[in-house]
C-alpha cells in the first residue's frame, strides 16, 4: 500500500510540474524598468548600462525590444547600438537590456538624463467562430444540429513603456557629491489641470566627505503651469554623510489653464564640501499633465433675421439669430448685447442686454431684440452691433461680434426741387460672402440718389478701412483691406434723381486681418444742380475669416508588412493657421484592422502641435491603401478634411515553429474553461502516465502474490 500510495504521490507531482499557462488566467504583459540607479562616469570615459526589466503583469510579454537615447545636451550618448531585446519573458519574470554610454570629454559634473522607451506585444489571443464551409455556409454537427466552432487567431497587443536612465559625470575636484536617485509624483504619475500633488526626491550623497548646509529649490514654477500649494519654495537639510540618503518633497498645484502634454520643472541644489566651496547642481524632470484640449467652449452666431429692404421712419425693427456652442464645455456667465451705433436715426426699444447663465456643448439659444427707426432717422444705413461675451470652463474670456443694417428711408420736406440731394449706399454684396483673410474679394457697391427732383454729379468716391489688427494691437498704415489693380477713389459723372450706380471692386484682404467684421468707410464728395458742394459718409461691414490651416509631418510607416503583423503608422501635425480648429478627430482607414485607430483631438490651438500613432493589422497579401483621415470645423463651423494616404505590400505570415521558444502548443495556452482542459493534450498524457503508473502497480501485485502462492506450494 506504501508503494502505491507513493506512486499516486508522484502522479500527482508530476501534475503539479505541467506550466500553468495551460489552465491559469491569462492576463496582459506590464513590463516596467525595476531599477533606478544612477551610473557614474567621468568625463571621456565610456560605461556600462544595464537596464533591468520586470513583467509585473499576468501575460507573455513577446519581443521585447529598448531604444535608448542620448542626453539632449549631446555630452552623454549611446556608444554603439542603440536598440537590445529580449526574445520574450514570463509573468513576474525578469530580464536585462545592455547598452555603452561615451561621456564626451567636455562633459560638466552634473546629472545627465537619457530617455529610454521600451516596446513590446503581448501573446496572440483567440476568439470562438462559426467553422464555414467553401462557399461560405456554416457548418452544422450533423446528429445534434450543433455550430460547430473554431479558433481564430487575433492579433498581439502593443504596449509601451517609457523611462528615464541617470547619468552622474564626476569631477575629481568634488569631494561631496549630491545626486537625485528618484523622484515621486504622487498621488499619480499623470497630472490633472487643477490638481493638487506631491512631488519628492531622493537625495543620495555619492562623494566621499559630508555634503553640509544643503538648500533644495525648485524652479519653473508658474501661475499658467506649477505653482507652490502649500510651503515655500525652498527645503534646508543640515547635512547628508557620505553614501547617505534624505527624502525631500514639495506640494504643488497645477493650474485650470494648464496645457496637456510633459511640463519641465528644474530641482536646483546648492551645497558645501569639506573645504567649504558651495557647489550648485540642476536636475530636470517633467510632470505630465493630462490631455484639456476640446475641453473650451466656443460660440457663434447663426440664423440671423433682420430687414433686408428699406424701412420708413418711426418703424419697428426686429433683429433675431440664434447663439449656438460648438465648444466640448460649457459656455458661462454669457452677456449677448444688441445695440445701435447711430442712435439718431435708430433706437432700442426692447431691453438691449440679455444674461444666460450657461450654455452646453452643442446647445443653441434664440433672442430677439426689437429697435424702432426714429422720426428724425435720415436716408442711409443704420448699423447694429451684436456682442456676446462669456466664460469658459477653463478661466478663459471671449467675444463675439457681428454687424447687421437696416436701411432707414426718409421722406422729402417741403419742395423738393430746394432740398439737397442725399447720395447713399443702399446695398452692398461680396463675392465671397464670407471674406478669407489673404485672398481677393469683389466687393459690389449700389450707389442711390435719393432725391426725386434732383441729379447729383461730380461724384469722388474715396474708401477707407481700419486697422488689420484688435482694437489692442493695431499698427500705423495696417489697413485690413487693398485695391487690387485699382485705386481706393473712384469717379462717377452722374446719378439722376431715384437713380442707382453699381460699381464693382476687387479688394484684398491682408493674412493677418483679425476674425470679425471689419468697417470700410466710404466717403462721398459730390454737387447738386446749383454747383453746390456735399460730402457724406457711409459704412460697410465686411465679415472676415481667417483660414483654418492644418499641416502634418512626414508619415511615419514601413512599406512591407505581413498578413496578421502588427505596423504602427505616426505623424506629427501642427496648426499653423491664425484660429482654432474645433472637434478635431484622427482616425485610420481602410481595409485592415487598427489598434488605437482613433484619436479625438477636440479644440486644437493656433500654433498647437500634436502627435498620433495608430497600428494597422492587415488581413489578406497584396496592395493595401490606407489613409490617416484628419476631420474638423472651421471657425465658421463648416466641416473640412484633410487625408494622408499610405500604400503597403503585404507578404503571406511565414509559418511559425511548431513550439517556439519555451511555450506550450497553442491549442492548450489558448482553449479556455472545461473544453479548454478536456481537450488538452498535456492533460491527456498526463493521465495517460497516471493510470499507466497504477496499472503497473496492480500488476507488479498480481505477480507477487502468484509467486508467493507458487511457493508455499
Amino acid at each position: 500500500m506504501k508503494r502505491f500510495l507513493s506512486i499516486f504521490l508522484a502522479a500527482i507531482l508530476v501534475i503539479l510540474q505541467v506550466p500553468s499557462m495551460g489552465f491559469a488566467y491569462r492576463g496582459d504583459p506590464n513590463i516596467i524598468i525595476s531599477n533606478s540607479t544612477t551610473y557614474q562616469g567621468k568625463p571621456g570615459e565610456s560605461i556600462s548600462i544595464s537596464v533591468d526589466l520586470k513583467n509585473t503583469g499576468y501575460g507573455y510579454a513577446t519581443d521585447v525590444t529598448g531604444n535608448l537615447s542620448g542626453d539632449s545636451t549631446g555630452m552623454v550618448y549611446v556608444d554603439g547600438s542603440s536598440f537590445d531585446s529580449i526574445r520574450s519573458m514570463r509573468d513576474r519574470e525578469s530580464g536585462t537590456l545592455s547598452y555603452r554610454v561615451k561621456i564626451d570629454p567636455d562633459a560638466e559634473g552634473k546629472n545627465y538624463s537619457l530617455p529610454i522607451e521600451i516596446t513590446y506585444y503581448g501573446e496572440s489571443d483567440y476568439r470562438d467562430v462559426p467553422s464555414k464551409d467553401k462557399e461560405g455556409n456554416i457548418i452544422k454537427d450533423e446528429e445534434t444540429g450543433e455550430i460547430i466552432y473554431e479558433k481564430e487567431e487575433l492579433a498581439p497587443k502593443q504596449y509601451t513603456t517609457k523611462g528615464t536612465i541617470n547619468i552622474r559625470v564626476t569631477q575629481d575636484k568634488t569631494s561631496s557629491q549630491l545626486i537625485v536617485d528618484k523622484v515621486d509624483i504622487m498621488p499619480s504619475s499623470t497630472v490633472q489641470a487643477g490638481e493638487v500633488i506631491a512631488v519628492g526626491f531622493n537625495l543620495a550623497n555619492n562623494g566621499n566627505a559630508t555634503a553640509e548646509d544643503i538648500k533644495v529649490s525648485l524652479g519653473g514654477l508658474s501661475g499658467e503651469g506649477f505653482a507652490l500649494a502649500n510651503g515655500v519654495n525652498s527645503k534646508t537639510i543640515q547635512s547628508i554623510n557620505s553614501g547617505g540618503k534624505k527624502y525631500v518633497y514639495f506640494e504643488l498645484k497645477s493650474s485650470k489653464k494648464i496645457s496637456s502634454g510633459n511640463h519641465e520643472l528644474k530641482l536646483i541644489l546648492s551645497y558645501k564640501d569639506k573645504k567649504g566651496e558651495t557647489i550648485t547642481d540642476e536636475s530636470n524632470f517633467f510632470i505630465t499633465v493630462a490631455g484639456n484640449q476640446g475641453q473650451s467652449s466656443n460660440l457663434i452666431i447663426e440664423k440671423l433675421n433682420y430687414p433686408t429692404g428699406s424701412i420708413g421712419q418711426n418703424k419697428e425693427i426686429t433683429v433675431g439669430f440664434s447663439i449656438r456652442n460648438q465648444g466640448q464645455s460649457d459656455a458661462k456667465d454669457i452677456i449677448v448685447e444688441a445695440k445701435s451705433t447711430d442712435p439718431s436715426g435708430v433706437v432700442p426699444k426692447s431691453v438691449s442686454i440679455v444674461k444666460l447663465n450657461s450654455l452646453a456643448p452643442q446647445d443653441s439659444q434664440d433672442l430677439e431684440f426689437k429697435f424702432l427707426s426714429t422720426k428724425a432717422a435720415e436716408t442711409k444705413n443704420y448699423p447694429i452691433e451684436i456682442t456676446v461675451r462669456y466664460t469658459d470652463d477653463l478661466g478663459k474670456e471671449d467675444t463675439v461680434n457681428q454687424f447687421v443694417g437696416v436701411f432707414v428711408v426718409a421722406p422729402e420736406k417741403g419742395d423738393p426741387t430746394k432740398g439737397k440731394p442725399k447720395l447713399i449706399i443702399d446695398k452692398y454684396s461680396f463675392d465671397p460672402q464670407l471674406v478669407k483673410a489673404g485672398e481677393n474679394f469683389e466687393m459690389t457697391l449700389s450707389f442711390y440718389n435719393t432725391s426725386s427732383k434732383k441729379t447729383v454729379k461730380n461724384i469722388k468716391i474715396f474708401l477707407t478701412a481700419e486697422a488689420a489688427g484688435s482694437n489692442d494691437n493695431q499698427k500705423a498704415g495696417s489697413s485690413a483691406f487693398t485695391p487690387v489693380d485699382s485705386s481706393n477713389t473712384f469717379y462717377i459723372d452722374s446719378i439722376a434723381p431715384k437713380g442707382r450706380v453699381e460699381k464693382t471692386i476687387t479688394m484684398f484682404t491682408v493674412p493677418d486681418a483679425v476674425a470679425k467684421t471689419h468697417i470700410i468707410t466710404a466717403n462721398f464728395e459730390y454737387e447738386d444742380n446749383d454747383g453746390t458742394e456735399l460730402k457724406d459718409v457711409e459704412l460697410i461691414g465686411v465679415p472676415v475669416v481667417q483660414q483654418s490651416r492644418l499641416e502634418t509631418g512626414e508619415l511615419g510607416v514601413y512599406p512591407e508588412a505581413s498578413v496578421g503583423q502588427p505596423l504602427p503608422v505616426s505623424l506629427e501635425f501642427y496648426n499653423t493657421g491664425k484660429v482654432t480648429l474645433y472637434n478635431m478627430m484622427v482616425k485610420l482607414e481602410g481595409d485592415f484592422q487598427t489598434e488605437n485607430g482613433s484619436y479625438y483631438v477636440g479644440n486644437f490651438d493656433s500654433g498647437g502641435s500634436e502627435y498620433f500613432e495608430g497600428t494597422v493589422i492587415p488581413n489578406a497579401p497584396g496592395e493595401l491603401t490606407g489613409a490617416v483621415v484628419f476631420t474638423y470645423e472651421d471657425s465658421t463651423g463648416q466641416p473640412q478634411e484633410l487625408r494622408k494616404e499610405f500604400t503597403l505590400n503585404v507578404t503571406d505570415m511565414p509559418p511559425a515553429e511548431e513550439f517556439p521558444g519555451e511555450f506550450p502548443p497553442e491549442d492548450n495556452m489558448n482553449q479556455g474553461g472545461i473544453k479548454g482542459i478536456l481537450t488538452s493534450k498535456w492533460l491527456w498524457s498526463i493521465l495517460a502516465i497516471v493510470a499507466a503508473s497504477v496499472g503497473g502497480y496492480f500488476f507488479y501485485k498480481k505477480k507477487k502474490k502468484q509467486k508467493e502462492e507458487a511457493l508455499d506450494e
